[in-house]
């Protein structure tokens, strides 16, 4: 099985089917990826583009999620589409260094 995807539907679909419930480890930062291509002056005004990961995980199983996304209406949307996630597998906050260690371990 692939233990990494963008598609919450696939997500979603890995808690429901875990025979047990686990935990989602979770992480929200600033996504920095390659340089801007834009001038500063092309990006005033606009929202920094942030990065949401998730490490569904339970015994001797882990799925991990990543979306990008600019505004709060586009993570609460995400947020309430995996609500069912979250009533499975409650939410535990990690840091930026936590999670990347943690993704280290996933996809390695």
């Amino acid at each position: 099985m692939k233990k990494q995807t963008a598609d919450v539907e696939e997500l979603l679909s890995f808690a429901d089917g875990a025979s047990r419930t686990g935990t989602s480890w979770i992480n929200q930062t600033d996504y920095v990826g390659e340089e801007d291509i834009m001038s500063d002056e092309d990006l005033a005004g606009r929202e920094p583009l942030q990065q949401l990961r998730i490490i569904a995980e339970t015994e001797g199983e882990t799925k991990y999620f990543e979306s990008l996304f600019y505004t709060g209406a586009e993570l609460e949307e995400l947020m309430s589409e995996l609500q069912p996630l979250f009533e499975k597998f409650p939410k535990k906050v990690l840091s930026s260094d936590e999670m990347d260690q943690k993704v280290q371990n996933i996809t390695k």
